[in-house]
């Protein structure tokens, strides 16, 4: 959206040419990405044992009247994880208005919008939320970092999407020449292999560095993935978001608050 917007300065790393594909970088050579996101379905074990439920293997399954109440997400209004989800379902429902009928079914197994898209995440392993929509990064790291083992992870059975970590210079930058420096560098193995030091478990998109040992331990396929249309994404989020919050009307006005 930001490149949409005229905001970015073309710029064309050495190092883009690392990239393992040209999915990872701006059809206008205005942003590069570092990482590859996974969006998917976290879960609490015990909780759900606890309620004899069996765990979601697909977005569909989210609808079932028996997830009424222990469903979580972020907030359309605020959050980046939220918008993905939602050009996730309407490319993935093959049209807008099937797409927002599936999230407006959704709405009513939602126990509550966070404000950020690492919200779900952060409360499943304490109980609080049961099952949440996320990135799966965000997942491992609450399973390796603070030690919920009770949370289990899902990539959707029929593919998901992905987000794109990426990084740019923007127009008019005062030190031009430091901002490329700084591309060139955070397309290295020497920046990205530093991720799991502190915490950051995504799939690498460059061909020369190693992938997170952690994230590999958990089974996920990073490449059971949907052909995401970035480009629909890019032109039509910000109509969607308004017909989104339509569908859902005034009924979930206050879970939508961003004050």
């Amino acid at each position: 959206m930001a490149s949409k917007e005229g905001l970015l300065e073309v710029v064309e790393p050495k190092n883009a040419s690392h990239l393992i594909s040209d999915t990872y970088k701006s059809t206008e050579n205005d942003w590069y990405g570092i990482y590859k996101g996974i969006l998917g379905i976290m879960y609490n074990k015990e909780e759900l044992d606890r309620l004899g439920i069996d765990a979601p293997e697909d977005y569909d399954d989210l609808l079932d009247e028996k997830y009424k109440g222990l469903v979580w997400l972020a907030n359309y209004n605020t959050s980046g994880t939220a918008l993905l989800f939602m050009n996730t379902m309407i490319q993935k429902k093959g049209s807008e208005e099937a797409g927002i009928e599936f999230l407006k079914e959704l709405d009513k197994n939602i126990a509550q919008y966070t404000k950020s898209g690492s919200g779900p995440s952060k409360n499943i392993g304490t109980a609080e939320c049961t099952v949440g929509i996320g990135m799966l990064h965000d997942g491992i790291y609450q399973i390796v970092d603070n030690g919920y083992d009770n949370i289990g992870l899902v990539i959707p059975s029929t593919g998901t999407s992905f987000e794109i970590g990426a990084t740019a210079i923007f127009k008019g930058a005062k030190h031009e020449a430091a901002a490329k420096l700084w591309i060139e560098y955070a397309l290295s193995p020497e920046c990205v292999e530093q991720a799991d030091e502190f915490g950051s478990y995504q799939f690498l998109v460059i061909d020369n560095a190693e992938q997170p040992s952690q994230a590999a331990e958990f089974g996920l396929d990073p490449e059971n993935v949907m052909d995401y249309d970035f480009e629909d994404a890019k032109e039509n989020t910000t109509k969607y978001i308004g017909e989104v919050m339509e569908a859902l009307g005034a009924a979930a006005d206050d879970r939508f608050q961003t004050k």
